[in-house]
């Protein structure tokens, strides 16, 4: 029996280090999860919000990652829907019989019902790769009257938790792009189940992932309209069935937001802040005294790499409007 297949079968037997091979293949699972979302690419991610809020992420070095049903478009929801759908049957057809075949079928059965459930687990912190932009401003920066925060983006180890994962990803306003990452990634699933037994355990495994990974489709799809925004999400979601319990907030309109407090650095470090944009639209003077105070206060040193400059956005005529 081929070395492969023998460490990915799953029956209850035992490796030598002692863990089962399904712990193998949920292991494998997740980081299948994870290398969904990669590395970001971009060297500074900008996050437009009230000012307010930018007080409130440097207060408490969190940002509050709202729940993925709490702020999704149907008409893109349904679009992931029908590629996902479309990549799902097309790898049934090439996997015919095995592991993957009957996963498959149990994915198709209940698509996209249980995956809408997998995405009440989900939490979305938004930002963007447009720094200073006028639709960003208008949308999400109280209409130049907030504060764009800059985000370093370091190479460095995210925080552990052994309640959720996070991870960063590029929206995606293609859907042949989407697609053929979703391809990509279910074959990936497939070609593991191939190779193991069709257990309860690594079907349910199986299953789980490929639910994860519909779900991502879901969080990465926007319309093309929206193109212009060059949105990356950062997504995090729970490592139990059970999810996480979230906080609750309301919106301005009364609709109840759940949420969780998201830290970006792991061992307490300071948010790495490459530049705060001040928006045009109010006293800049007051505001920079406000933010250089608090920054102070939370022990930010001036030449540091979590330091930041603080500029003037040259968007002057930011008003009501749409993108």
């Amino acid at each position: 029996m081929p070395k492969s297949r023998k460490r990915l079968g799953a029956r209850g037997r035992r490796s030598k280090g002692g863990r089962s091979h399904r712990m193998q293949i949920a292991e494998f699972f997740e980081r299948t999860v994870v290398s969904a979302g990669r590395a970001s690419p971009h060297r500074v991610l900008y996050h437009y919000t009230a000012s307010s809020g930018a007080q409130n992420i440097l207060s408490s070095q969190e940002f509050w990652s709202t729940a993925h049903d709490c702020t999704n478009d149907e008409a893109e929801l349904a679009s992931a829907h029908l590629i996902v759908t479309d990549v799902a049957q097309a790898c049934r057809r090439k996997y015919a019989t095995g592991t993957s075949a009957k996963v498959l079928d149990l994915f198709l059965a209940s698509y996209p019902g249980s995956v809408a459930a997998q995405m009440r687990t989900i939490y979305l912190s938004c930002f963007s790769v447009a720094r200073d932009d006028e639709n960003q401003w208008r949308e999400y920066g109280d209409k130049g009257r907030g504060i764009c925060l800059g985000i370093r983006v370091l190479e460095e180890p995210a925080p552990k938790s052994t309640d959720v994962i996070s991870v960063t990803l590029d929206v995606e306003y293609s859907k042949t792009l989407l697609r053929d990452w979703l391809a990509k990634t279910f074959e990936n699933i497939c070609s593991v189940l191939a190779l193991s037994q069709p257990s309860y355990r690594n079907c349910e495994e199986g299953l789980s992932a490929f639910y994860r990974i519909a779900a991502f489709a879901s969080v990465r799809a926007k319309r093309e309209k929206w193109k212009n925004e060059r949105e990356v999400r950062h997504v995090t979601f729970s490592r139990r069935k059970t999810g996480v319990e979230p906080q609750e907030r309301s919106s301005a309109s009364g609709k109840v937001i759940r949420y969780l407090p998201v830290s970006l650095r792991a061992d307490g470090k300071l948010i790495a802040l490459d530049e705060i944009i001040i928006g045009a639209n109010q006293n800049t003077v007051e505001a920079q005294e406000q933010l250089k105070n608090l920054l102070a206060a939370k022990g930010y040193i001036v030449g540091s790499v979590e330091y930041p400059r603080i500029t003037v956005s040259n968007l002057r005529s930011v008003g009501a409007g749409t993108c």
